[in-house]
């Protein structure tokens, strides 16, 4: 009985672990979603903003 007690100690410290291990990799996963969406979020601002249709390639005006 008291070897059952054991096993059951040293399963409920692994998957404590392992809850502790999945936490901490979700929250930095949150916080890589979060950085990429703001990125996201400036680059469809950044596009929406109207282009020179001609890409830079305006002749200067002095010709």
């Amino acid at each position: 009985m008291e070897e059952r007690l054991i096993q059951l100690e040293m399963l409920y410290s692994n998957q404590t672990q392992m809850l502790d291990d999945l936490s901490a990799e979700l929250f930095k996963q949150q916080l890589e979603i979060k950085r990429l969406s703001a990125r996201v979020q400036w680059l469809e601002e950044k596009l929406a903003v109207p282009q020179n249709i001609n890409g830079g390639h305006e002749r200067p005006p002095h010709y």
